[in-house]
């Protein structure tokens, strides 16, 4: 009888057993399940949702019992997930729209059929909200912005007011507007302005208006949805704003932007939502917008190439740079910050500065403000053979022409070259290096002005600020 009951004990202990590792198993399996970085949603082979994990609850915004039994369409509304039930084919990186409580949800999805002994019994959908998604690209490409206050360099009281204004407008969350000539530093000061603000975590995007094609500037700014037109991405293309999320945009030349879409920019500005090229709704942006111009946006809307109620709406706090003639004081101090880069990029063989290098330098008028300065700087620091860089070797615009050879007049004759390549590097210069610009104003073609600059062995890179 004893060995009867120790049968049925060590059957029982085996039962007990084999539960207890069933349980531990499921709290193993649904441990990896809340630990996925993606949102992960389980269905049945008639869409009705059967598992969340805490993620996709987070990414969704909604309670675990109210999704529990509900049918996967009445908040995934896209056609392909009847397709992956029939052909069984996985899908991947869709961009796609969730629909909950009138919220809408912009998700990037992988969609994997569940397959039993040939059948498909459900769905398995990875997603990941865009706006991680953007964080991790911005991430990747580098938006962000790496100078700050201190970074601006300065003996000058005016200048020195303007930093001033500038950090007590980095607190605040209007729109600036940055006004001033070629080269005075606007891009500087916004990502000063973005570091000091409460957004220095999120991301600065930086557009360059002029540098967009006319007819892509509505889709760069603001995306577009799968299929909006001919070549259109198959997912769908996240605009600048969109990648801003949380963080400033700066909208540098805004001054070239197309009358149509400085309408639409307005709208942006009035209710801080977007809308995608051919998209049906509008998507609520949490952006900072810093602008900035080296045109007189005044006159520009007296000619009718601006709108007056954007300017208004951009010119909350306006800071106007001023040019480097007016801040005399300040050119020793970047020319020696210029060389001080030179030299560390070449330690062993370090330069130094005369004060009459200094001295000629203050006479000279920068028409190109410190960009034109460091080009003059970097030249001078390269024809330097010596440790001491003195006016000797200061070659500016007007030196260089005076030093070519004379002919037996006393009119001075350039050799057509020369005039040529001076005339794209003044384009260039006034251009901020953007070469399509440079030959729309020099009336040449594209092709034309990139074939020279390759002739003239011309860095474009001296040329951007």
């Amino acid at each position: 009888m004893t060995d009867y009951f120790d049968e049925v004990s060590d059957m029982c202990r085996i039962d007990m057993d084999s539960i207890l590792e069933y349980d531990i198993s499921a709290f193993i399996l649904q441990a990896i399940f809340d630990s996925v970085y993606e949102g992960l949603i389980v269905t049945d082979e008639n869409l009705l949702i059967k598992k969340v994990n805490i993620t996709a609850l987070k990414i969704l915004e909604v309670k675990e019992d109210t999704l529990y039994e509900t049918h996967l369409n009445s908040i995934f509304k896209e056609e392909i997930l009847n397709s992956v039930l029939l052909t069984g084919e996985k899908q991947f990186n869709e961009e796609c729209m969730f629909e909950i409580n009138g919220t809408k949800i912009r998700c990037t999805t992988n969609i994997i059929p569940v397959r039993l002994r040939g059948k498909n019994i459900g769905l398995v959908l990875s997603i990941r909200d865009t706006k991680n998604l953007h964080k991790m690209v911005n991430n990747v490409v580098g938006y962000k912005a790496s100078f700050t206050f201190d970074d601006i360099l300065t003996r000058t009281e005016k200048m020195k007011s303007i930093i001033e204004l500038a950090k007590k407008a980095s607190k605040t969350n209007c729109n600036i507007l940055i006004e001033g000539k070629s080269g005075t530093g606007k891009e500087v000061f916004a990502q000063s302005i973005h570091n000091f603000s409460s957004r220095q975590s999120g991301p600065f995007v930086a557009v360059n208006c002029a540098a967009i094609p006319r007819e892509l500037v509505e889709s760069e700014l603001f995306g577009y949805e799968k299929g909006a037109f001919t070549g259109a991405s198959k997912g769908g293309y996240a605009g600048k704003f969109e990648l801003a999320e949380g963080g400033t945009i700066f909208l540098d030349e805004i001054g070239e932007l197309p009358l149509d879409i400085q309408s639409k920019l307005l709208r942006v500005l009035d209710n801080l939502k977007i809308t995608r090229v051919g998209g049906t709704y509008e998507k609520s942006i949490d952006v900072r917008v810093i602008a900035a111009t080296n045109r007189t946006l005044t006159e520009e809307i007296e000619n009718k190439n601006f709108r007056g109620d954007l300017y208004y709406r951009l010119n909350v706090m306006s800071l106007q740079l001023i040019p480097l003639e007016e801040r005399k004081e300040d050119i020793e101090l970047f020319a020696q910050y210029f060389i001080n880069k030179l030299n560390a990029k070449n330690p062993c063989n370090p330069k130094y500065i005369d004060p009459s290098y200094i001295e000629k330098l203050k006479n000279y008028s920068f028409a190109g403000n410190l960009r034109e300065l460091r080009n003059i700087v970097d030249r001078s620091y390269y024809l330097c053979e010596e440790t001491m860089i003195t006016s000797k070797h200061l070659q500016t615009k007007s030196s260089s022409h005076k030093a070519l050879p004379k002919s037996d007049s006393t009119k001075e004759v350039l050799p057509l070259e020369v005039i040529e390549e001076q005339c794209i590097r003044d384009a260039l210069l006034h251009c901020n290096g953007n070469a399509i610009q440079a030959a729309s104003l020099l009336k040449i073609g594209k092709a034309t002005i990139y074939r020279k600059i390759a002739k003239f062995n011309i860095d474009l890179d001296s040329f951007s600020q």
